[in-house]
């Protein structure tokens, strides 16, 4: 399979994801469908951390957006029992080793992944819990691989309640 960016619901706990249209996109900025999304003063962006949702429509801001245009992209709320599909930027090692932890996300517009390069996570940089390796029982190495594909709870902020691991 191909390489996977930003999250994609993989279940949800009311079985709908009810879009969000409560925030106008910052000025200029652009969205990926899937992208990861935090607020900054109020205004949506692609984010790594201070996440709020994910996505749901390709769009991009006008350069005037949250003066004139107003326009607030679609999102879906993060809630505490959803589980997204995502990609790594590196080899994970597998359930007996990585469910349970936690790492950051990198990346901007359309190219956002699990950053486990940078190691296991455990300050409040933290954004994403893994909770299975390899859902699809690809197996293999390298990118667009099953080692390279999880499970995850995306954290909301503030994450001060969550314990290292």
């Amino acid at each position: 399979m191909a390489t996977i960016y930003g999250a994609r619901l993989w279940t949800e706990p009311k079985n709908e994801a009810d879009l969000h249209y409560d925030s106008f996109g910052k000025n200029s900025e652009v969205f990926a469908v899937n992208d990861i999304v935090g607020l900054s003063a109020g205004q949506l962006l692609v984010a790594t951390a201070a996440i709020v949702g994910v996505v749901a429509k390709t769009v991009t801001m006008s350069s005037t957006n949250v003066t004139v245009a107003k326009v607030q992209p679609p999102y879906i709320p993060i809630e505490n029992d959803q589980l997204w599909l995502m990609g790594t930027d590196s080899d994970l090692t597998g359930n007996g080793t990585d469910a349970g932890t936690y790492y950051m996300i990198t990346g901007g517009t359309g190219a956002q992944q699990v950053k486990v390069s940078a190691g296991v996570s455990t300050t409040t940089l933290r954004t994403v819990e893994i909770v299975k390796v390899d859902p699809y029982d690809e197996g293999g190495t390298g990118a667009g691989s099953g080692l390279r594909k999880c499970l995850v709870h995306i954290l909301k902020t503030p994450y001060t309640n969550i314990a290292a691991t």
